[in-house]
């Protein structure tokens, strides 16, 4: 039988184990890196629908809004594409690092998603958990299940919003 204790918030009975609230989202431990932030979700994003076929001609391109950071794929190396933070006690680096770029402040995990390929022309997302989520498009992803990424996309990692490509040689 798993022990509960109450939610630092106190609204909640939650698993002794725990290191993130699963319903407030509240770090319980001292060593959660990833700040959890208020208000995520009201910020206002526009609907795209571009092509989600992606051919060996083209690059799958991501860009990091306000710092014009580009992180740039060829589709015909692609398997899966990290996206987070470098973590500081590894050293280890996901593909999309975004220390740089704010990352920490604006609520981004160390593996907060990741991009797969899962046949020869479509991209996914996935949210892996994060406490702060991930959202395609102004819609937040529901944890560990792929939607599917098409060009012309905005991805919003916390506050951290990114613009995804997929751009001809």
């Amino acid at each position: 039988m798993t022990t509960m204790i109450d939610c630092p918030c106190g609204k909640y009975k939650i698993a002794a184990d725990t290191r993130i609230c699963p319903y407030c989202g509240e770090l319980l431990t001292k060593f959660a890196a990833t700040q959890a932030l208020e208000g995520v979700d009201d910020e206002d994003t526009i609907p795209r629908w571009g092509t989600a076929r992606l051919t060996g001609k083209m690059h799958f391109v991501i860009r990091v809004r306000h710092n014009e950071k580009v992180f740039e794929f060829d589709p015909n190396d692609m398997v899966q594409v990290v996206i987070g933070r470098k973590d500081p006690d590894t050293g280890e680096l996901p593909d999309v690092d975004l220390s740089d770029s704010n990352g920490n402040e604006l609520g981004v995990s160390r593996r907060h998603a990741v991009i797969v390929r899962k046949d020869s022309n479509s991209l996914y997302i996935i949210d892996r958990g994060s406490p702060n989520g991930t959202y395609l498009n102004g819609q937040r992803l529901i944890a560990n299940q792929p939607r599917i990424l098409r060009d012309m996309d905005e991805l919003r990692l916390g506050r951290l919003v990114m613009n995804v490509s997929y751009e001809r040689r």
